[in-house]
């Protein structure tokens, strides 16, 4: 879906440019009115954001020509001016919503899917279907039988533009339109490729149907799908949907005990609600009480929503909210909370619509499909599987692919003679061609080397040779078995609600997780430092001490300083996310859980840290064995990024018992890989050298310290030096890259390299890091490049 964005202040437009691209659409910004005009009526969008004081042409003057000429599409005004006078005058010349600045990225979001739904050309965003294959906008994400497909942004817009006009042919030139901003200029054949390679990650998850038709000389359509035309998702499930599940019969019994536990604790919850209204009623509701309503509403909106019950979790959190809001509640409240009170009771005396917790592949043995005609091994392999905590499948080379795309195996294993050599090295690169996702194990009678590179060429698994024992076989299978589960994962949960606790344990149990639950926040730090977990999970609200308090605690201890945290609440507005990453959480995940989603976060979050983990073990094994090479960067030699941290954080440390100041600067080169481009890399390399000699020379090499952060990025540290000193460091630094004079052809406004800054300070405290110095001043080095680049900006920390 492509949008239209006018919008002259570069660094709004950016920002909400980046925003955009980030859910999948594509953005054609211009910056003065006259250009956005003839954008809009040459160009094909979904929804053009307009903004109003724009100039050459303003926002309102073209809303109205463009409903002169009788364009369709839907006009969005993201404006500061906000009296009812603009709102009126700006929906009367045409405009379809009226937004103002600043405006919450959500919202704005929000605002353009309603704009698509009321579109009535069938711009829907409901999910689209086109036989097993579902596209979902809102969650921008794609399946084919439930199975979560990765597209790239581009092949996920090209997805969905087919699917959102089923009937269209496009050309190639209209893909590139609809899929590709004005600045880029992509040539047919990456259209052609595009294509292939969506086709290619269809096929790898087993989708047998060409979904792409190609029509001769015009360009490409979609099919028609195997059950009938392109359709919304309807509300109903279909039988085989209903009944499969994904767990095993032990997994299902923890999930419905934990269900069952809730149920049973609704009733004392309720209580406590109604309890109140009692205490209301005859003037005797005191502050404790006030709490514990609090308290039971926020943990029935997050259970609630966990299990089943959307609306429940609503009404609950609008009783807490209540509240929370009024310190005194008279007469209206107290009806207001009669009415939820009895509303939340109808929706907990219904069953629950859906159940939340589920894990994908959670508890299934791993299947091996093995196409072999040796049935004693065969045999050997069936028997001996269970042990190995596998499935063994067997099959000869006959079975048809869409066999195996139904219930595709973990791990494929070949087996071929000098008979059937041909036979099975065609099966070998079939196999290839449709499931490239899935390993295989070639079992080999003959050790040719003709035969290895054939099979090598084709990238399997691995290489066996006859004769091989069983063992021999599985310890091959479980090196290419791909791996669902972290190994000895630790994860620690606090939350005060038991039945949160058992049903997030439910949640990551069967994915390998080994999981430690506390309920009382103050045993937190006792609890902590004996298990030694690799993440922790904390909820929000909790009596006595809450996630926010918890998360300091953490960040403030050098040996935990690092340690992944998930906060989880039920509160989403900007301010509380703020907040949470304030207090140094690394995510929050929104209440009401959906296990998905949170297995996928704690696992990732796991993995990423344990790989982070291993990087720095790499690099302390370096610097023990040559530190000067770890150090300095060896291109420009100056400091590397990995030293720059340890004098920060020295530095920091020093300046805190000295109360002196502590700047950094942050600067790179403008349009450097444009540069590259023109030149090479070599040339790049030797600029590279130049700059950062340059910026030396303006420096006291004594005290301060310049290291490259980046490809083309240098930060500068300048320990006891004010921000009109660093000031005056970036003059001088600006002056010696001027005097360098070094070209840069492809640009047109400047003809030499030039740099932007980022620039901020402080007196270091023990209340914050230097990390905090190294995000500030990144903030301050984007707003310089959004303001044209060649210039700085200083923010104070």
């Amino acid at each position: 879906m492509k949008i239209l964005l006018v919008e002259d202040d570069l660094s709004i437009g950016e920002f909400i440019s980046r925003t955009l691209t980030a859910y999948r659409y594509t953005v054609d910004l211009a910056t003065d009115g006259q250009l956005g005009l003839e954008l809009a009526i040459q160009g094909e969008y979904a929804v053009i954001v307009l903004d109003v004081m724009l100039p050459k042409l303003d926002g309102l003057s073209i809303c109205r020509k463009l409903r002169e000429q009788r364009c369709q599409t839907p006009i969005l005004m993201l404006t500061a001016k906000d009296s009812d006078e603009d709102v009126v005058v700006g929906l009367d010349m045409g405009a379809d919503d009226y937004v103002t600045k600043p405006c919450e990225p959500s919202q704005l979001i929000a605002r353009i899917r309603a704009l698509l739904r009321r579109q009535a050309t069938a711009m829907s965003s409901s999910v689209l279907l086109w036989g097993k294959l579902c596209l979902d906008p809102n969650l921008i994400q794609v399946t084919y039988q439930q199975q979560l497909i990765n597209l790239s942004p581009k092949e996920y817009s090209l997805l969905e533009l087919f699917l959102r006009y089923p009937q269209r042919i496009f050309s190639r030139s209209a893909i590139i339109d609809h899929l590709w901003s004005i600045d880029e200029s992509p040539t047919d054949a990456a259209v052609t490729n595009l294509i292939k390679d969506l086709r290619r990650k269809l096929k790898a998850v087993g989708m047998m149907e060409e979904l792409i038709e190609t029509v001769y000389r015009l360009g490409y359509r979609l099919k028609v799908a195997p059950n009938g035309d392109i359709q919304d998702k309807q509300a109903k499930v279909e039988p085989e949907q209903e009944e499969q599940t994904d767990l095993e019969p032990e997994g299902l019994e923890l999930i419905e005990e934990v269900a069952q536990d809730f149920q049973a604790s609704l009733a004392e919850k309720i209580e406590v609600l109604e309890k109140a209204v009692r205490s209301l009623q005859n003037d005797n509701f005191d502050s404790s009480q006030r709490e514990r309503v609090i308290e039971e509403a926020h943990r029935l909106a997050g259970g609630l929503g966990t299990f089943g019950y959307a609306r429940g979790s609503e009404l609950a959190r609008a009783i807490e909210h209540l509240f929370r809001e009024k310190s005194e509640l008279g007469k209206q409240e107290l009806n207001q909370f009669l009415q939820l009170l009895a509303q939340l009771q109808q929706e907990i005396d219904q069953p629950p619509v859906s159940a939340a917790i589920s894990q994908p592949q959670a508890g299934i043995m791993p299947l091996v499909l093995v196409i072999d005609d040796d049935h004693l091994l065969c045999e050997s392999l069936r028997q001996a599987a269970p042990t190995r905590g596998l499935q063994i499948e067997i099959a000869d080379q006959s079975i048809p692919l869409h066999q195996i795309a139904n219930n595709p195996p973990s791990v494929i294993l070949v087996s071929f003679d000098r008979t059937s050599m041909a036979a099975r090295l065609t099966l070998l690169e079939k196999l290839k061609v449709h499931f490239p996702a899935i390993p295989v194990l070639t079992l080999a009678e003959e050790d040719r080397l003709d035969t290895r590179i054939t099979v090598a060429r084709l990238g399997n698994g691995r290489y066996l040779l006859k004769p091989t024992t069983t063992d021999e076989i599985f310890e091959a299978i479980a090196k290419i078995l791909p791996s669902t589960t972290i190994a000895n994962a630790k994860v620690m949960i606090v939350d005060d609600d038991p039945v949160q606790l058992k049903a997030l344990t439910a949640l990551l149990q069967p994915w390998g997780v080994q999981v430690t639950c506390v309920r009382n926040p103050q045993q937190f730090w006792q609890v902590l430092i004996s298990t030694e977990p690799d993440l922790l999970l904390l909820d929000l609200e909790m009596p006595k001490f809450n996630g926010f308090e918890l998360c300091r605690v953490v960040r403030q201890d050098s040996k935990y300083a690092d340690l992944p945290v998930l906060i989880v609440t039920a509160h989403t507005s900007t301010s509380s996310i703020q907040q949470v990453f304030a207090a140094g959480a690394d995510e929050f995940i929104a209440k009401p859980i959906v296990g998905p989603e949170l297995v996928t976060r704690v696992l990732s979050r796991v993995e990423r840290t344990r790989m982070q983990q291993q990087l720095l073990h790499c690099q302390q094994q370096q610097l023990q064995v040559s530190p000067k090479e770890t150090k300095i960067d060896l291109l420009t030699q100056v400091a590397s990024r990995h030293y720059l941290a340890e004098f920060l954080e020295q530095e920091w440390q020093r300046l805190i018992h000295k109360q002196s100041w502590l700047c950094l600067i942050i600067c790179d080169i403008d349009h450097f890989q444009a540069y590259n481009d023109h030149y090479s890399y070599h040339t790049g390399n030797t600029c590279l050298q130049q700059v950062a000699q340059a910026i030396c020379q303006c420096i006291d090499p004594s005290r301060d310290l310049v290291a490259r952060s980046g490809a083309d990025e240098f930060m500068i540290v300048l320990p006891d030096t004010s921000l009109d000193g660093a000031l005056q460091v970036v003059e001088r630094i600006q002056q010696a890259i001027a005097n360098l004079q070094i070209s840069h052809p492809s640009l047109t406004t400047n003809s030499n390299i030039t740099l932007s800054f980022g620039i901020t300070g402080s007196i270091p405290t023990p209340e914050k890091s230097y990390k905090n110095l190294i995000a500030t001043a990144n903030q301050a080095l984007y707003t310089a490049k959004a303001r044209g680049c060649n210039t700085y900006c200083l923010y104070p920390l």
